[in-house]
């Protein structure tokens, strides 16, 4: 295996201090009786050294949506120094619609915006999915956690978003070190210890 990169390896360490995103979805919601059902997406936000996530609903794949999820998400767990992402071919392999809606996004509207927060951001090369393998695999794990729950209800925007926060917290409690044996021995680490402590 490859040295780690120094962006994951190397101070602060704190929880969502460098972050790797990735999109989710789609999810169709129900907008009320009789009306069309609205596809949202999650952005999967995940921790670089504590491998935490945090999961934002995103209400579409243009850059507004984007850059709006992005503000929640530093207001509620503070403004990341780097942010590694793909560079947005494909958020989710496999299907066209995506990475039709993938490429209308205004890529020098979002490193503007990133420039002027003060927070570097790197794109993995195209065709890559290895190169983040951190994030694609929280992405894996939010979607199985999420479609467990969900099967195949008709939800609103609001029960989905009760479900995204399910999922954050069961994902956030997965360990991080060896499960003891013993009862007697303490805990495991989880991503939870260092986003609640």
């Amino acid at each position: 295996m490859a040295p780690l990169p120094l962006f994951r390896t190397t101070p602060p360490y704190r929880a969502f201090s460098r972050v790797g995103i990735d999109y989710a979805g789609p999810f169709l919601t129900k907008q009320g009786r009789g009306k069309s059902q609205l596809k949202r997406y999650v952005c999967v936000v995940t921790c670089l050294q504590s491998r935490a996530c945090h999961l934002v609903m995103s209400y579409g794949m243009d850059t507004d949506s984007f850059l709006l999820a992005f503000t929640r998400f530093c207001k509620r767990c503070g403004v990341p120094t780097e942010v590694v992402s793909d560079n947005g071919t494909h958020f989710v392999a496999g299907e066209r619609e995506l990475r039709e809606a993938v490429k209308a996004l205004d890529c020098s509207q979002v490193t503007e915006y990133m420039a002027s927060h003060s927070i570097h951001w790197h794109f993995n090369p195209p065709a890559a999915p290895h190169f983040g393998g951190v994030f694609e695999s929280m992405v894996k794990a939010a979607k199985r956690a999420m479609m467990s729950t969900l099967s195949q209800v008709s939800l609103t925007d609001e029960e989905l978003l009760t479900a995204m926060v399910v999922a954050e917290g069961l994902l956030n409690s997965r360990p991080l070190t060896a499960v003891p044996s013993d009862a007697q021995d303490p805990s495991p680490l989880t991503p939870s210890h260092f986003v609640l402590e």
